[in-house]
């Protein structure tokens, strides 16, 4: 009885912010003379995104994004072993949807044990929230490339000067 005195009430993820949005300022002929934006982030939907594109993410960053729950057990354990076995990490094994996790709901808090069981308890939390597709989205429109561009719109225009949309594999 004194073990389960607590309160009960389960952990409940909070919604996701709305993503950054650009403001632009127009001359009175419809030129665009100024932008502002707090962080360089154009949402995109991932339809819009060529498929070969996002397929070249995945085998980059998540592997197997589409068979797990959150969390790659496999990768995560592949990576206690390597890192045990050098003095300073050299792996990763957070998912996409840690990922998207880390950013959101654990940003400023010390990576330490507690956080890797928070991301990955979340990670399977936000998995049953959301579907894989949203998840995918989201981390597209909000994972940082470098040179202020968060999200694949923001990259494409940075480093190549075009649409997601143009992108190819090469």
């Amino acid at each position: 009885l004194i073990a389960n005195a607590h309160d009960e009430t389960p952990v409940e993820l909070p919604p996701l912010q709305p993503l950054s949005q650009r403001s632009m300022v127009y001359d009175v002929a419809g030129n665009v003379i100024a932008i502002f934006e707090r962080e360089n982030q154009q949402p995109i939907t991932l339809e819009k995104l060529p498929d070969e594109v996002v397929a070249a993410l995945l085998a980059v960053e998540d592997n197997d994004y589409w068979f797990h729950h959150g969390v790659n057990l496999r990768g995560f354990m592949r990576a206690l072993l390597s890192n045990f076995a050098s003095d300073a990490p050299t792996q990763g094994a957070s998912t996409i949807t840690q990922q998207v996790v880390k950013n959101e709901f654990l940003a400023g808090l010390p990576r330490d044990g507690r956080y890797k069981a928070l991301q990955a308890h979340y990670a399977t939390m936000l998995e049953k929230k959301m579907t894989k597709r949203e998840i995918l989205e989201r981390y597209l429109n909000t994972v940082y490339f470098g040179n202020n561009a968060y999200g694949l719109q923001a990259a494409a225009e940075v480093y190549y000067g075009k649409e997601a949309s143009q992108l190819t594999l090469v």
